[in-house]
């Protein structure tokens, strides 16, 4: 089956979320670049009043996130967040490092009441440095 087909196949919502997690994502990264970072933390955790079911918005970006070549983990946290705040569900982007001999490895996942939503995998091989909230989060 086609890309163009399976996306055809779904529903408008999913349609409509799948767009938007392109488009953040492809802000995000332009903003990594352009933005400062707190400005761009404030962005992200900017409430809203939308709504879809947070395992469809979760499902898009990373589903986006899969497609959009270059995609990083700060990229796809960032991005779910701003998605999940703007429909007012809260989360928290945590920060982890890691050192394997000289190299120095950092990574994000995003957590909204102890559960990580993305980024999971490679979560626990990083020691957690820091987390910034959005809403209600219980990180």
């Amino acid at each position: 089956m086609s890309r163009l087909t399976a996306f055809a196949g779904l529903t408008g919502v999913d349609r409509r979320l799948l767009v938007e997690a392109f488009a953040t994502l492809l802000l995000i990264r332009i903003a990594l670049h352009a933005w400062r970072l707190e400005r761009l933390r404030k962005w992200a955790a900017r409430p809203g009043t939308g709504t879809a079911p947070l395992e469809r918005i979760v499902w898009a970006v990373r589903t986006a996130s899969r497609h959009l070549p270059g995609t990083t983990c700060l990229c796809s946290a960032l991005s779910l967040q701003r998605m999940l705040s703007s429909r007012g569900y809260g989360s928290a982007l945590h920060i982890g490092v890691s050192r394997n001999g000289e190299r120095f490895g950092a990574h994000a996942w995003l957590v909204r009441d102890g559960e990580v939503l993305i980024g999971e995998r490679e979560a626990a091989d990083y020691t957690f440095l820091t987390a910034w909230a959005a809403g209600d989060s219980s990180s």
